[in-house]
């Protein structure tokens, strides 16, 4: 135990490693969840559970978003299962180890949770205005919105990066335009709203990369709108 302990205040210690701490803060809050639900049951109190998920997933309704507001950056730390673990975390490290040798490695951070929140934002607001699901009561969960961020500024920015499996190799603008067309695919049915909010979060992507191809410093333009200015960047771009 004080092995892994040690372990992990090292990582969160180090810098230039954002992209390993969101990794293990997903890690970590999904076993919290695991052994709270397990805890729960063999004691016998199973509403809790439906309590815990209530307080931290991003909410459809106004008046409960209102009672709740810490859920735009809870919701991200929810998964369903293993599985969902499992390829969350795959997907971010894919992508997310190429954000330091792109820009800054603190911007990662940054753009996580700028692309977590402006995808509950569209969830929200598709929940308000649009006819077939106002009113509806839904969760969001899942950091499917912020990876999605990393994935699209990742791919602009190195658009010939491969992914190499096996015998095979894949440019990974291929994988994250795959992800993309089964967003979209899904719009038409009852779960729209998770995959606008991907979709929202590869907005955030496009415009990060868009700013990063500009030479604009990103820490004042992207994430600071009100020091809006031009510098030099030195950015990295993989040209075919």
């Amino acid at each position: 135990m004080h092995m892994v302990y040690a372990y992990l205040r090292n990582q969160f210690k180090q810098p230039g490693n954002g992209f390993i701490q969101v990794i293990l803060v997903h890690i970590l809050s999904f076993f919290f969840l695991f052994l709270f639900n397990t805890g729960c049951y063999i004691c016998g109190y199973e509403d809790h559970n439906a309590w815990l998920y209530r307080q931290l997933a991003f909410p459809s309704l106004y008046p409960s978003l209102l009672e709740r507001p810490w859920t735009i950056i809870t919701y991200s730390f929810i998964h369903k299962g293993f599985v969902d673990l499992f390829w969350d975390i795959f997907i971010l490290y894919l992508f997310g180890q190429r954000i330091p040798a792109i820009t800054r490695s603190k911007h990662i951070l940054r753009l996580y949770g700028l692309g977590q929140i402006i995808g509950s934002i569209v969830f929200f607001i598709l929940y308000q205005f649009s006819p077939p699901f106002r009113g509806i009561a839904a969760d969001l969960t899942g950091p499917s919105a912020a990876i999605y961020a990393i994935m699209i500024a990742v791919c602009v920015l190195m658009p010939s990066l491969r992914l190499y499996c096996f015998f095979f190799s894949l440019p990974l603008r291929y994988v994250a335009l795959a992800l993309l067309v089964t967003a979209l695919m899904h719009l038409p049915t009852q779960h729209a709203g998770h995959y606008l909010a991907q979709l929202g979060g590869s907005l955030v992507g496009y415009v990060y990369a868009r700013l990063c191809k500009n030479d604009m410093d990103i820490n004042r333009s992207f994430f600071n709108i009100h020091s809006l200015s031009r510098t030099k960047m030195s950015v990295s771009v993989t040209k075919k």
